[in-house]
């Protein structure tokens, strides 16, 4: 990622395993190397930890709707450039991933501006060693041309990308709409091997996914009720009915009196007339014992706590990412979860036994508990820090030079929290002198 939000100069983030030899199981085998099941990244507030996850949610976006939901002049409001440098400003943001489909590498990326992107690359990289550049798109700025290159599977459909690909869409995105086939596959990985959420928000739409998931397969929803069972929230099942949403009071306001223009009166009628709809929702109610009788209380999924709604909304795509061997990048991870969960949640991913498809986690968190070596080996704790150009910079505890690099024995949660590894917040003087009287 290069100048995006907080990140000014290009940085790497990689879950290529080190040569740490600890915690085996929290590896997945790859041809000739290793990859990390899971990442935890760390910082001071405002340091950039959300910026690395919303660099790929722009670029999942942008994919997703670039070619079918936007038109010609769109902006593309998601590209935003670091803005402390003025350098900067009216440069393109860039944002490159590389993953692994089905044995094939595939190194995908673009930079863009809101006007327009200004470039797209995909290569990919055999099981065999080929080495393929599948296209790559240029913008000169001096001569307002774009220079096209295909190979690969792509020869045959150069003229249909060029002639359909808009100034501020993808190829990529292009690509899958107008049934390029070998664009169809990387497409799908973005699509459904990958799944971003941030926690900090109301999850109101992971609950009901979760939901609709539940009510499609009875199977799934045990599983679910398992998790909530054994995460100790005290639930003994629960059940998901549609009903009709709750129509506020303006559906049966009397207009007839009230003093208003007519514009006004003629939309009160119009959002009436929408409620007067059959308008039906998923909603979940848990079960739970009532003390001392043989009787079940329910509740509204609304009346649980926070980190059991929480819970709930993220075993969809928990499950579905277990499931598939797909990646999941969620904000702030501990979000009204209790930190032993959120341990347990972590372990699930990197347990053998559990994780046999090979699923990646990456989070961010301000858990520092979970700072511990019998969970994660160096090169799955990731400290996020702003640099002298104010720009983020993300490093690992093992990337450190050797002499400073931290030892296996030592209390990595301890030292962190004592600033012996950077990455936290330097109090000025209102907080460092101030005294109570």
């Amino acid at each position: 990622i290069a100048n995006y939000r907080s990140i000014f100069e290009e940085q790497v983030f990689s879950m290529v395993a080190s040569k740490d030899t600890k915690h085996p199981d929290n590896l997945i085998a790859v041809d000739g190397f290793h990859l990390l099941k899971a990442a935890g990244i760390y910082g001071s507030n405002a340091a950039g930890k959300s910026n690395l996850i919303k660099a790929v949610q722009f670029m999942d976006q942008l994919i997703a709707i670039s070619a079918t939901r936007m038109n010609e002049g769109d902006r593309i409001q998601g590209a935003v450039p670091f803005k402390l440098s003025v350098d900067t400003r009216t440069r393109p943001c860039l944002v490159e991933v590389t993953f692994i489909e089905d044995g094939n590498a595939y190194k995908y990326g673009f930079s863009a501006t809101q006007e327009r992107v200004h470039s797209e690359w995909l290569r990919c990289y055999s099981i065999d060693g080929i080495d393929q550049v599948w296209f790559d798109r240029r913008f000169d700025e001096k001569t307002q041309q774009t220079d096209w290159k295909f190979g690969g599977p792509l020869s045959h459909d150069q003229q249909l990308l060029k002639d359909r690909t808009r100034d501020n869409s993808l190829v990529l995105s292009t690509g899958p709409r107008e049934n390029v086939k070998p664009l169809i596959k990387v497409f799908q990985w973005f699509r459904q091997k990958l799944a971003i959420f941030d926690l900090s928000n109301a999850p109101n739409a992971l609950k009901h996914r979760t939901a609709g998931l539940c009510l499609e397969d009875g199977s799934f929803k045990l599983r679910v009720a398992r998790m909530l069972k054994d995460a100790d929230f005290q639930i003994d099942g629960f059940s998901i009915a549609n009903e009709d949403l709750k129509m506020p009071e303006l559906a049966d306001m009397d207009i007839a009196e009230k003093p208003m223009t007519s514009a006004l009166r003629n939309l009160i009628k119009t959002i009436q007339k929408t409620f007067e709809m059959n308008i039906q929702s998923l909603q979940v109610h848990t079960a739970h014992h009532t003390i001392g009788l043989d009787e079940i209380v329910t509740f509204d999924m609304e009346e649980e706590s926070n980190g059991t709604q929480r819970l709930f909304a993220l075993a969809a795509p928990f499950l579905h990412t277990l499931d598939t061997g797909g990646v999941m990048m969620v904000d702030e991870l501990d979000c009204s979860l209790h930190p032993n969960l959120t341990r347990k949640l972590i372990e699930l991913f990197q347990s053998p036994l559990v994780n046999r498809l090979g699923a990646q986690l990456i989070f961010t968190t301000h858990d520092s508990t979970l700072l511990d070596q019998k969970l994660f080996r160096r090169d799955q704790i990731y400290l996020v820090e702003k640099m002298r150009n104010r720009g983020s910079e993300y490093f690992s505890l093992y990337d450190f030079d050797n002499k400073d690099r931290p030892r296996n024995t030592e209390s990595l949660q301890r030292n962190y929290l004592s600033g012996k590894y950077g990455a936290i917040p330097q109090f000025g003087p209102v907080f460092e002198d101030f005294q109570l009287t």
